[in-house]
């Protein structure tokens, strides 16, 4: 049995429901992330996004430790692209 096609619309409807995020706001967060992260962008690579969090998978345990150490700043630096500041924690995930 073949999949039926699925419209572009119900895609990102899905995608609304499943990470209650709008599009536009993880494309900007994909836009910024390597330049308000710089050489550290490298070693973190966006997982996903979750009521406020976001995901993030570190290459090695040092680039995680990293990601703790300058969560805070992080998030300021991020969240100052976007009108009302959506992020509220940065976490690491398992490879």
């Amino acid at each position: 049995m073949a999949a039926r096609p699925v419209s572009a619309a119900e895609l990102v409807r899905a995608f609304r429901r499943r990470t209650q995020l709008q599009p536009d706001k993880l494309s900007i967060l994909n836009a910024i992330w390597e330049r308000e992260l710089g050489p550290l962008a490298k070693h973190l690579e966006l997982s996903g996004v979750r009521r406020g969090t976001v995901y993030v998978r570190p290459a090695s345990s040092a680039a995680a430790v990293e990601l703790r150490m300058r969560a805070s700043s992080l998030l300021r630096a991020l969240n100052k692209y976007f009108s009302r500041g959506w992020i509220k924690a940065l976490k690491a995930t398992a490879r």
